[in-house]
């Protein structure tokens, strides 16, 4: 049997052959997506996932992974999983900061979580940026509160390139306008990848799984109809919806 080293680790194996005898009714198997590690922002092809309980019994890859008799078998080929993006409330991450000024004063203040750009300077100082990087701090650009001011919104977008580049955590609050959020991001010249990992992992406050498709995690998923690496607006396409291992209403987010 062969897991997926960034995403399970390979003793799945045994406790899902302890589990096979007798597997709960409820137990389904997704079987043949392309499945995005939002660790490595990698894509398994081909994946299997395994959901028992609510949660993600294990995953890997076709066609080494056994599957428990009597499952509920789910053929995705052509579709691509990625996990449900997460929700914040606005305390997690308020006040919104709109000056370096700001912003050095909420890190300064041990905030972990911090949300905008500042619109002050065109380029965000250097020291700043490593102090962020270093103090694993997730900033949350939140692009669409500047939709109204066009100037600082293609300002916002240089200086969220920069601190991607530099290797600073950003993250997505996956509420509402979520895809608008997304559209905004792919046009400062984020990737796909990076745009999930951003709306999945890095908006993770708990841990507890949440935000990765894992052994162990909340079966919370999407369904993509098509590869947003090809084109972001794969992203609204989504085809069905999981949430703690039951399939859901697909969220209306943009044209679907």
């Amino acid at each position: 049997m062969k897991c997926s080293a960034n995403l399970v680790p390979c003793l799945c194996a045994l406790s899902l052959l302890a589990s096979c005898a007798g597997p709960s009714p409820h137990t389904k198997v997704l079987l043949g997506a392309g499945l995005f590690d939002t660790a490595t922002r990698g894509v398994v092809d081909r994946s299997v996932v395994i959901v028992m309980g609510g949660h993600f019994k294990a995953v890997g890859d076709q066609p080494t992974l056994p599957i428990p008799p009597g499952s509920e078998k789910v053929d995705l080929s052509g579709r691509f999983l990625i996990p449900a993006p997460v929700k914040l409330g606005r305390m997690s991450y308020d006040p919104r900061f709109r000056t370096e000024a700001q912003l050095r004063s909420l890190i300064g203040a041990g905030r972990k979580l911090v949300r905008g750009m500042p619109v002050d300077v065109a380029h965000i100082s250097p020291d700043l940026v490593a102090a962020l990087r270093e103090q694993d701090v997730t900033v949350f650009p939140t692009l669409t509160l500047l939709e109204t001011e066009p100037h600082h919104l293609q300002q916002a977008k240089q200086q969220v390139k920069a601190l991607f580049d530099a290797g600073v955590k950003l993250g997505v609050d996956g509420a509402a306008s979520a895809h608008r959020e997304w559209k905004f991001l792919s046009e400062a010249g984020l990737p796909a990848a990076a745009i999930i990992q951003a709306s999945t992992l890095h908006a993770v406050q708990n841990g507890g799984g949440a935000g990765r498709i894992e052994a162990g995690a909340p079966a919370n998923l999407y369904v993509l109809k098509c590869d947003p690496r090809e084109d972001i607006a794969c992203l609204v396409k989504i085809e069905r919806a999981m949430r703690d291992g039951e399939w859901v209403q697909p969220p209306a987010l943009g044209e679907n």
